[in-house]
């Protein structure tokens, strides 16, 4: 440091005291310059105890921040100062051929917001890892055997409640008399039970199986698919091809996928799509996030790519299991509308092909109404645009699926906007949906 200073002063160019000045700042000194015009210009700098004791150490460069030729070292010095952790987490002399074992979840650090770790993602692991189980289900006809069906699961609750996908442990043809079938449970630690499916739904292809065991077990907590974005890190655990205790990573590719974009009919669903390999047995196994909680349920990939998988997101699957606990079953209001979101573009386009279109800046529209539904006895029309529903103003459809919950039978007024300026208020009275929709 004071080599560097004694250079600085021999300098009389400008740049070398803006220099000097912006190392004074970063190490929170104190720089007083005095200008002589016959011993020249005196610098002294005042540095704090606590930065003198840290200035015998060699700087650290934490990794990814590494000079480059055509960088300016003092550019990036405020950057690397920010990114010094105060107290080294391994000797300078670390042998990094030593062993590493990931710290239990009770006693790992959360991993940084900034970057990624050197052991952030085996920390996640670590902490879902004992609470994933391998799930297997015999399938046969008039007692001949025809083989297994594979797949993963989560243990949620320390009453051996497993999340997992319908798809994995019912059969979908005959699912109401499957829905208690038997299922063999495979722990991480070896442990084996029987299991029994629960719950299952056939929309959401979310099913809930239980096992009973008289020592403890781990459990996984859920957390927010809604604090997801495009981009963040994520993890896939489960049993490929009957691998069990396979970890495969990636990032969030898009947290709101809809079931149209795949071709999937039927109810409206989102997914969340991500990059990491799934295979034939990922099915019901968890997604995670570098926290190591559950943000969603892998339940499918498109077999003529790679890096697209798909997974429920958690905050469905909470919905869903609410329903399971509260009904037994999920219950889903029906209305007999097809909807569109409407946003600028859309609206100009509609606005240039009819002047009288509603004069809206947001809402609903309403393209059709199926005869005989909630909706057409409710008195709704085509060309309706949905603006307030139950007394919230609605600009999207999942804000309208949020609103009726699962309130069949309950009268809701809706507020429409139609063409000439004509604003009217419906009541409508939801009705349960046919499971097989």
């Amino acid at each position: 440091m004071m080599n560097f200073l004694r250079r600085a002063v021999s300098s009389s160019k400008q740049s070398s005291l803006i220099r000097i000045v912006a190392v004074a700042t970063t190490t929170s000194g104190i720089v007083y310059a005095k200008t002589n015009p016959d011993a020249g210009t005196t610098i002294s700098l005042a540095i704090p105890e606590s930065v003198k004791e840290s200035l015998s150490l060699p700087w650290q460069i934490p990794q990814g921040l590494i000079h480059r030729p055509d960088q300016s070292l003092f550019g990036n010095i405020a950057a690397f100062s920010s990114r010094v952790s105060p107290k080294s987490e391994a000797p300078a002399n670390a042998n990094d051929d030593e062993e590493r074992v990931p710290v239990e979840a009770s006693d790992s650090p959360k991993p940084s917001s900034g970057y990624l770790g050197r052991d952030t993602i085996a920390n996640a692991a670590a902490r879902i890892g004992p609470a994933v189980v391998n799930l297997s289900v015999p399938q046969g006809f008039y007692g001949i055997s025809t083989g297994k069906s594979i797949g993963s699961g989560t243990i949620i609750d320390a009453d051996g409640t497993i999340l997992t996908c319908a798809h994995v442990v019912v059969d979908f043809q005959n699912i109401r008399q499957s829905s208690k079938g038997r299922v063999d449970v495979t722990l991480q630690d070896g442990r084996t039970f029987e299991g029994v499916v629960v719950n299952a739904d056939l929309q959401s292809d979310i099913a809930l199986v239980k096992i009973k065991s008289k020592t403890p077990l781990p459990t996984a907590k859920l957390g927010f698919s809604s604090k997801l974005c495009p981009g963040d890190w994520v993890i896939a655990v489960g049993c490929p091809l009957s691998l069990q205790n396979t970890i495969t990573a990636g990032i969030v590719s898009c947290v709101d996928r809809k079931s149209s974009d795949l071709g999937l009919g039927g109810i409206r669903r989102e997914y969340l799509q991500t990059d990491c390999a799934i295979n034939a047995g990922n099915s019901g196994g968890p997604l995670v996030n570098l926290d190591g909680e559950v943000i969603g349920v892998n339940i499918m990939k498109v077999l003529a790519a790679d890096g697209l998988g798909f997974s429920v997101p958690i905050d469905s699957v909470s919905k869903i299991i609410e329903h399971f606990k509260k009904s037994g079953r999920v219950i889903r209001p029906w209305l007999g509308l097809k909807m569109i979101e409407l946003n600028k573009m859309i609206l100009a386009q509609l606005k240039e092909r009819d002047p009288m279109f509603p004069d809206v800046e947001r809402g609903i529209l309403v393209p059709t109404v199926i005869p005989g539904s909630p909706a057409d006895r409710a008195g709704f029309k085509p060309g309706d645009v949905v603006v307030r529903f139950d007394g919230k103003p609605v600009e999207t459809i999942k804000e309208i699926i949020e609103i009726i919950d699962d309130r069949v039978g309950k009268r809701m007024q809706v507020v429409v906007e139609r063409s000439n300026k004509e604003r009217v208020t419906l009541e409508i009275i939801p009705e349960e949906a046919n499971p097989d929709m």
